[in-house]
């Protein structure tokens, strides 16, 4: 599984993939957008980062504490895709929710229980007949009983996993690709159901939702914004 380590490796196919949509970006724009999608500022912190962790020995200068994910400017739609305040606000909880357990990585499960508190994603999960103290309650028992082995002593702030990564692109890149505009926590609510291996997805799967119904309640509830996590 990749993980901050690999940020070049995604930046390649983040370029590849864009390419493919006839959206060119530079490799110097692919890197940046990377190590913001990995919660990096820019592209020399996370840069930083990773000699920090294959060179040890070299004592670097301190870096900022990782920041929630910044949505790209690709293409030429007049419209920049951004966040909006509550999915920030969500997406800095779910760092501090693998932070409070020690953990080394920020999981998708890190990521749904934050979208379970998120007031557009929550919305769209009480519309699909989701309970949402349950969820909660088996995402946390989850995370505290099955990701023991995440745990860790060291001091560094939690990384985002190869999963975490491919959600928060998926939704973004897609919203960009329908012109852009505010995203919220139901458009990375939507794009979980693409992690199809996950426990995240699978929590949502146990209480009946489905990606079908999820897409459409954002699509009628937002104007069609739903279809950007599609």
């Amino acid at each position: 599984m990749r993980d901050f380590r690999d940020a070049k490796a995604m930046a390649r196919t983040l370029r590849a993939a864009l390419a493919a949509k006839s959206i060119k970006i530079t490799i110097a724009e692919s890197l940046e957008l990377t190590a913001r999608s990995l919660g990096a500022p820019d592209w020399n912190t996370l840069a930083a980062a990773i000699r920090r962790v294959e060179h040890p020995e070299v004592a670097p200068a301190p870096i900022e504490p990782p920041r929630a994910p910044e949505p790209p400017a690709v293409g030429t739609s007049p419209r920049r895709t951004t966040f909006s305040p509550e999915l920030e606000a969500s997406l800095y909880r779910a760092v501090s929710f693998a932070k409070r357990r020690q953990h080394q990585y920020t999981t998708l499960e890190h990521l749904l229980l934050a979208l379970a508190e998120d007031q557009d994603a929550a919305a769209v999960m009480r519309a699909c007949w989701v309970d949402l103290a349950k969820l909660g309650a088996d995402i946390s028992r989850h995370l505290d009983e099955d990701l023991k082995s995440l745990v860790t002593t060291d001091d560094v702030e939690p990384a985002p996993t190869a999963g975490f990564h491919r959600v928060v692109q998926r939704a973004i890149i897609h919203h960009q690709a329908l012109g852009g505009g505010q995203a919220t926590g139901a458009n990375l609510l939507a794009a979980v159901f693409s992690e199809t291996e996950s426990h995240a997805c699978a929590f949502l799967r146990g209480q009946g939702m489905t990606r079908e119904t999820a897409v459409e309640f954002v699509a009628k509830s937002a104007g069609g914004a739903g279809d950007a996590a599609a």
